[in-house]
């Protein structure tokens, strides 16, 4: 198992606000229907990240 380090600090201000109270008024209908539908697979990946999912995702973000 690797372990990763993160330079963002868990204090970050955004970290810890709740989506509900993010400023919304920069997404469009389309936007938020689309974050709603993933909403819960966020949630669940953020409580308990699987090894795969991190992998694919740090392997797309190379790619671009």
């Amino acid at each position: 198992m690797r372990m990763m380090i993160s330079s963002t600090p868990v204090t970050n201000q955004c970290f810890n606000q709740p989506a509900e109270n993010s400023n919304t008024e920069f997404f469009n209908e389309s936007d938020t229907a689309f974050y709603e539908n993933i909403k819960p697979q966020l949630d669940q990946l953020k409580k308990d990240p699987q090894e795969e999912t991190i992998s694919r995702i740090l392997a797309y973000s190379k790619s671009l």
